[in-house]
């Protein structure tokens, strides 16, 4: 399915600067347990913000209200070279994500990918 269309059938959070837009967030729910975190976007002015953190607390209350128990996000793997991704990384970690597994396979070999997962819920742990 293509990344856009799916990306648009799914709940969305969007961070505001008056008039502005400059982050979302778009999460995907697995089952009634779990639920993912899509895609996540910010302006590169806004980085070091809070706006990634607070689009990640949202997301995080409104699916802790839903009943579901854990969140996970998928991102190049720390094998990958680029530089971009191993901020992504660092920001999920800071945001209390854990790696959970790579699995190159599920996109390809030169982009493998890494599994983070967070519980949302203390008994869920």
């Amino acid at each position: 399915m293509d990344y856009i269309h799916k990306a648009a059938e799914n709940p969305a959070i969007i961070a505001w600067d008056g008039d502005t837009a400059v982050g979302f967030l778009v999460i995907h729910h697995h089952n009634p347990y779990s639920a993912e975190i899509f895609v996540m976007g910010v302006i590169p002015e806004y980085h070091l913000r809070g706006v990634g953190r607070a689009l990640v607390q949202k997301a995080e209350e409104m699916l802790q209200k839903a009943g579901v128990e854990y969140l996970q996000v998928k991102t190049l793997a720390a094998t990958h070279p680029d530089p971009g991704y191993a901020k992504t990384r660092n920001f999920y970690q800071a945001v209390g994500f854990r790696p959970l597994e790579v699995l190159p396979q599920i996109w390809d070999e030169r982009n493998p990918c890494i599994i983070m997962v967070k519980a949302l819920k203390p008994e869920a742990i």
